[in-house]
């Protein structure tokens, strides 16, 4: 069995498909699940340009063009991503910080409360 460059790119594309799926179900970090879309999107590109190729001397510039402006859009979508997280990970070590502080006061005032019983 013979491959040729269209059916190899299009395997690939199902194979890097899956592994992007499983990546982002399987893993509950955020930026892993990130990740695994952009897996996810790398997969359709390659797809479509295995589409674009669709006569043995003839090349289809319509997918090329997708292809181009969906990596630029995945790029940005990538970033935003990543500073969400960055955003979500920073507010949850405040909270944390807020709850230690509380729980270390309330801790004192029962302590305080203790001595000035007995006392």
């Amino acid at each position: 069995m013979e491959l040729s460059q269209t059916n190899l790119y299009t395997l690939c594309s199902i194979l890097l498909f899956a592994i992007g799926l499983l990546g982002f179900l399987l893993n509950s970090d955020f930026i892993r699940k990130l990740l695994g879309l952009n897996v996810i999107g790398i997969a359709i590109f390659m797809l479509l340009l295995a589409a674009a190729h669709t006569y043995p001397d003839a090349i289809d510039p319509i997918p090329h063009a997708m292809v181009l402006t969906g990596i630029i859009v995945a790029a940005a979508g990538t970033a935003l991503g990543l500073n969400l997280a960055s955003k979500i990970a920073k507010f949850a070590r405040l909270v944390q910080k807020e709850e230690a502080a509380t729980q270390a006061e309330s801790a004192y005032e029962k302590s305080s409360n203790d001595t000035q019983g007995r006392g």
